[in-house]
């Protein structure tokens, strides 16, 4: 309270104060991902995104900034309580609720008549990251079958070979399994999340052409991940090839820019302004 109290004297802004709050809510929200992931690849875990994505970072760091370039209000005490609240949720151990809060912040901010259009896009940002961190994962769990179903059925029609539910016969006489992470909607989200923050950046208020360039980038993720999926179901040695290390990192930085290349040519005329 002593800290809080010190910051509120020195005349903090609205942007300031949630610039603050959103980034101790998604560094608690993955900080075990990514010590789990620096435990298990040390330095390695950088090439990888820490466990999540370049996409991830990125975003984070663009919503940041939009809150703190906000118009310069001085903070109300309602902005402090909100604040304390997603403070208190930032020190629980559980990240998944650091996530939830985040959305609760995000939509606060997104239907508070009184935020700014920059402190309403940082809001933007903030529930297009908690999607890819919670909502999407979350909402897979009940349909990853399905999806996953979709995926391997695709891919069977690509190969020209026999599919079960998730499992896909490989051209070699092995089965594979398509699970979540390796689903287009799972990776859909990375590039998507990347699609939102660098338009809301140049771009403050949302425009109905936007669901155009959104739904281009959103195929393109789908058919990079089935024709990857498909070059996996060739034979083993592919199947290890492609589903490496390595094909991983090149896939993560695809689906990054694939969201930044498709938000670039959606705002074109405001960066080129």
């Amino acid at each position: 309270m002593a800290i809080a109290g010190g910051i509120q004297a020195r005349g903090a802004t609205r942007g300031q104060v949630y610039a603050v709050t959103i980034l101790a809510l998604l560094a608690n929200a993955v900080a075990k991902t990514v010590v789990a992931q620096v435990g298990i690849q040390g330095v390695d875990a950088l090439a990888n995104g820490l466990g999540l994505s370049w996409a991830f970072w990125l975003s984070l760091a663009l919503c940041v900034r939009l809150a703190i370039i906000a118009k310069p209000v001085a903070a109300r005490p309602a902005d402090w309580r909100v604040a304390g609240l997603c403070i208190v949720a930032a020190a629980s151990p559980i990240g998944p609720l650091s996530s939830a809060a985040a959305t609760l912040l995000g939509l606060w901010l997104l239907f508070d008549r009184t935020s700014d259009a920059r402190l309403r896009a940082a809001a933007v940002v903030l529930l297009a990251i908690t999607v890819n961190l919670l909502w999407g994962p979350l909402l897979m769990v009940f349909f990853v079958a399905k999806i996953a179903a979709l995926d391997a059925h695709v891919v069977a029609l690509i190969v020209h070979t026999t599919v079960q539910a998730n499992r896909v016969l490989m051209l070699d006489g092995h089965h594979m399994s398509i699970i979540q992470a390796c689903t287009s909607v799972e990776n859909a989200s990375v590039a998507l999340m990347m699609f939102v923050a660098i338009v809301r950046t140049f771009r403050f208020a949302p425009r109905a052409s936007e669901w155009v360039y959104l739904a281009a980038v959103f195929a393109f993720v789908v058919v990079v991940n089935d024709v990857r999926l498909s070059l996996m179901a060739q034979n083993a040695r592919m199947f290890d090839l492609v589903h490496g290390p390595v094909s991983w990192v090149a896939l993560n930085l695809t689906f990054t820019a694939a969201g930044l290349i498709g938000a670039a040519l959606c705002v074109r005329h405001e960066i080129l302004a």
